[in-house]
């Protein structure tokens, strides 16, 4: 009997881990998301047409990485396969430096942008672009972009209501980023 459970166990964990494909990029919901996103980017007091910008690129661009990542689902079953040499990237500071790459190219005069990190050095680091209003210092209510936590699919908050992750700003992520 014990046996079984084992087997039934590993079988379900592998049937329960999938590679994630989006096949697009922008759909319906996701303009639904879109538009929230960039009421919330537009409530930090920048101009619309960056705010709308940026919400595009942050949801379009992190499942552009999901797929170039051939990410599996969950997240930590993709680390795994990344840290066991199975796959070359996507833990979630590669997510914070290619979205932070993409997002430079736009020349987005409305924002600073800054590396949230929770948990640091510690085997749950997680790591999040936080967007705040050009020339702030007020991380708390910034935006995070967390392309990491459901693979691909854009997770957005602000940083002082995040339910699972208490993000400090991080001086050295922020010299990686500026670009």
């Amino acid at each position: 009997m014990r046996l079984f459970a084992i087997l039934f166990a590993i079988i379900l964990t592998i049937n329960g881990c999938s590679s994630i494909n989006y096949a697009n990029p922008a759909t319906i919901k996701d303009k639904l998301k879109q538009s929230k996103l960039e009421t919330l980017l537009k409530n930090l007091g920048s101009n619309r047409e960056d705010s709308k910008e940026l919400a595009e690129v942050a949801i379009t661009y992190s499942k552009v990485l999901a797929n170039r990542y051939n990410l599996a689902s969950p997240p930590l079953y993709h680390n795994f396969l990344v840290n066991s040499g199975q796959r070359d990237r996507g833990l979630c500071f590669h997510f914070v430096e290619d979205l932070m790459e993409e997002i430079n190219r736009r020349g987005l005069s409305s924002f600073d942008f800054k590396w949230g990190r929770a948990n640091a050095n510690m085997l749950d680091e997680h790591n999040v672009v936080v967007v705040v209003k050009k020339g702030s210092s007020n991380f708390k209510n910034g935006v995070i972009l967390d392309s990491w936590r459901k693979s691909g699919d854009l997770y957005f908050i602000l940083v002082k209501d995040d339910p699972k992750y208490n993000f400090k700003e991080w001086q050295e992520g922020n010299a990686k980023i500026a670009f």
